[in-house]
């Protein structure tokens, strides 16, 4: 199990989560987010494949509509 931190909350997951896997866990649309880890931008297309590491700082930004 690993520690990382979603958006300054402690969440543990198994070792091998990828950022697919941890919004599915944390049942979370992906539609209309943007994930950063350790403040750089993690593309769409990189989620199925990066794997969060003990300690990362992942911040999920919810983009909102308005003017």
């Amino acid at each position: 199990m690993i520690t990382v931190k979603v958006n300054d909350t402690s969440k543990t997951f198994s070792k091998e989560t990828t950022i697919d896997r941890m919004i599915e866990t944390l049942q979370i649309q992906s539609n209309g987010i943007a994930i950063a880890i350790n403040n750089s931008i993690i593309k769409k297309s990189d989620w199925e494949s990066h794997t969060l590491s003990e300690n990362d700082n992942v911040l999920i930004i919810r983009s909102t509509q308005g003017g």
